[in-house]
């Protein structure tokens, strides 16, 4: 059987390639992440068509076997602060794991990886026992960082568990949508204070939050139709925004809340501020967006003390994931020397 590999528009693509697409990779998520609620229609291709605006542009193409679609291959290039790293993802259908067919398409997008001319690849983050694991480990990735990913049942959370008062010398507020010009400035210092988080070995870097990189997030994020809640705490004594939390809700994934910052400056830190914001947040969103079924965060396992925080706050932990990578040269020698397997 010959593996046919073509590149995938998600925007011009058949209905019935996407259906086949879907198939695939809700039987991939079967598997691999059991734990999760089965992978709908609307959050596969939402994703393929809104990928996450820290990924920038993104190419994909899919692989058939006997007209049926068996896997996938994304290549994407981040921007600002990790434009030197090219992020690839490959999905191979559980049924037809180890014939090679993930090798074969990972082949088929390395020229699009070494056209970006970046030196460093990810992988997509996988638990240490994944079926993928050996497979980049054989192609000369390298565990850099890990990661645990947490969820909060909101239904089935005592919202007591929420009933966190603002800590002395502090206030909160919170707004939908675009950030208020009189927040800009201080709200991007308190978003900077993700750059003290662990990040382990990656060559991945949080982005460098400026208010003019706040403001092209705010657009960005409204023309993809997401929406994006923040809740601050702001000093009583300066009148400045030191701590932020950040939730994004796409239209692909409607019941579901995505974390995307927890931050605080250095020098409040030690106060209860995370708690109360975080806190804060899911007070807010019980009563204004009852359709909420759960939110997801991940944080690095070394980071301890936010781990607590979100169990205190009736989270629970889904998985370990650990981050990949290698370098764009190494990869393509490896794929060089690796023989194609018959399919």
């Amino acid at each position: 059987m010959t593996l046919d590999i073509q590149p995938l528009d998600p925007h011009l693509a058949p209905e019935q390639q996407l259906a086949d697409y879907h198939a695939m990779r809700a039987a991939v998520a079967a598997v691999d992440f059991s734990e999760d609620p089965p992978l709908t229609y609307e959050a596969s291709i939402g994703r393929l068509r809104t990928p996450p605006l820290e990924d920038g542009p993104c190419r994909f193409w899919v692989g058939h076997l006997d007209g049926r679609l068996v896997g996938s291959v994304r290549v994407a290039l981040p921007e600002g602060s990790n434009s030197g790293i090219v992020n690839v993802e490959v999905h191979v259908h559980p049924e037809l794991r180890r014939r090679g067919i993930g090798t074969a398409l990972l082949r088929a997008a390395m020229p699009a990886v070494l056209d970006a001319r970046r030196g460093t690849v990810l992988g997509q983050p996988m638990k240490p026992d994944s079926a993928g694991a050996p497979w980049v480990a054989g192609l000369g990735f390298e565990v850099t960082h890990s990661m645990v990913m947490q969820v909060l049942p909101i239904a089935t959370t005592p919202a007591q568990l929420w009933d966190v008062p603002d800590p002395a010398g502090y206030r909160l507020a919170h707004w939908t949508g675009a950030t208020p010009e009189r927040f800009i400035d201080s709200y991007a210092m308190a978003r900077q204070a993700i750059q003290d988080a662990p990040f382990g070995r990656t060559s991945y870097r949080p982005t460098v939050w400026t208010p003019a990189q706040i403001c092209a997030t705010d657009r960005e994020l409204a023309e993809a139709g997401a929406e994006q809640r923040v809740v601050i705490a702001i000093d009583d004594a300066t009148d400045q925004v030191v701590g932020a939390h950040v939730i994004h809700t796409y239209p692909h994934r409607p019941g579901v809340g995505f974390i995307h910052d927890t931050s605080v400056l250095a020098a409040h830190r030690g106060h209860g501020l995370g708690r109360a914001i975080k806190a804060a947040m899911m007070r807010q969103l019980t009563d204004e967006r009852p359709d909420l079924e759960r939110i997801l965060t991940t944080t690095a396992t070394t980071n301890t003390y936010m781990i607590d925080i979100n169990l205190a706050l009736g989270y629970h932990t889904a998985r370990t994931m650990n981050w990949v990578e290698t370098t764009t040269t190494s990869l393509a020698e490896k794929l060089a020397a690796t023989p194609s397997n018959a399919l």
